[in-house]
């Protein structure tokens, strides 16, 4: 079985600290082939730097010259759809971080573009193959609360992007805001575990509008956020009802980030990261400590996508962060911006094929 090769769009941070550094764990799987970014000093020194056999500045460029089979899509929130549909258009398997689009159109003509091709097509979070959120799942599917009756998230706190270059404003711009960047990832939990939501009730608004870029060569300088930094949900599942909260206008927060209530227990930690305890409640046991197992941090959990990926290519399965599942959760994430607009519970257009009931999921440690 031969090597992979991989070319990445978009060389900033995410990139740099969160997948590019973290690729030599698939060095007998995949190699670098390429990188591209607008900006060409940026382009070339991430390219010597993690080792890429070629640097561009443009991907028309990228993908007539190189070979790179898959595309790693981590450019700005709203250059995702059009640098994926290039990638497909040129016959590339892609990855992209999440959102996976800014419409539905736009996420349902990059599935069935994808799917017209035969081509893999997978997007960010990794949430559902984390250990943390399979354990969840195990307990769950086992029946270790009974009968789910409601759930609650959270991502409450201060932006972490609060010290960025200038360039990173683009994350409290139109388009993105505290709901697709960190909303997404409880809400890819909620879904992977009970499957697609029926209807959304939400309020969301800018609490702050003015933001000061807190350190780094901008310190001090401010600017205006055009994004939504609060977002607060109600979900309709089948059966049950779930609520999300979503601030960059707190400073810390004791909350656990999610709760999932059932008749006979609760459990209770943040299944989203990598490397959380798990807290089960039981009634007259009361609460029990569940210490994570050895595995990986935050940070190096992010290459998990990518790792599972390559299986998928390499097995020719469907990747269990599919496509249609990134596009539900985006479906989720306009229709609450829309609710917050309108005043009213919105039914949603969307769903997928719920993959991670009993014996579906295969656990993946180190």
């Amino acid at each position: 079985m031969g090597k992979i090769s991989i070319g990445v769009v978009g060389c900033g941070d995410v990139a740099q600290h969160f997948y590019l550094c973290e690729l030599h764990r698939l060095k007998d799987r995949a190699e670098l082939l390429a990188v591209c970014d607008l900006n060409e000093e940026r382009a070339k020194e991430t390219g010597e730097q993690f080792g890429a056999r070629a640097y561009f500045t443009d991907l028309a460029h990228l993908l007539q010259e190189s070979d790179a089979e898959v595309i790693l899509n981590l450019t700005p929130h709203k250059a995702h759809a059009a640098v994926t549909q290039a990638a497909l258009d040129a016959g590339r398997h892609v990855y992209s971080e999440k959102p996976l689009a800014q419409s539905l159109r736009d996420a349902t003509q990059l599935i069935e573009t994808a799917a017209s091709k035969g081509l893999k097509l997978a997007c960010a979070p990794t949430t559902m193959l984390l250990p943390t959120a399979l354990r969840w799942q195990e307990l769950l599917n086992e029946g270790a609360i009974g009968r789910v009756t409601f759930a609650r998230a959270q991502k409450v706190g201060p932006p972490m992007w609060s010290s960025f270059q200038p360039e990173h404003k683009w994350f409290f711009s139109e388009g993105c805001g505290v709901l697709m960047e960190e909303g997404v990832y409880p809400l890819t939990a909620l879904t992977g575990f009970f499957g697609p939501a029926k209807r959304v009730c939400a309020m969301a608004g800018t609490i702050i509008p003015e933001r000061v870029i807190s350190d780094g060569a901008a310190a001090g300088e401010k600017f205006q956020t055009e994004a939504d930094d609060s977002a607060h949900l109600l979900l309709e599942f089948d059966g049950f009802f779930a609520a999300l909260d979503c601030s960059w206008c707190a400073h810390a927060s004791r909350n656990e980030g999610m709760e999932i209530h059932g008749e006979n227990g609760v459990l209770a930690g943040n299944p989203t990261y990598a490397d959380t305890a798990l807290e089960i409640f039981h009634p007259g046991r009361g609460w029990q400590t569940e210490e994570p197992g050895k595995g990986r941090t935050r940070i190096e959990a992010w290459i998990l996508g990518i790792e599972h990926f390559l299986e998928s290519i390499f097995n020719d399965s469907e990747p269990i962060n599919s496509a249609e599942h990134a596009r539900h959760v985006l479906d989720i994430m306009l229709t609450a911006g829309r609710s917050a607009r309108e005043g009213q519970t919105i039914e949603l257009q969307t769903d997928f094929q719920h993959s991670s009931g009993p014996g579906k999921i295969k656990r993946q440690d180190d």
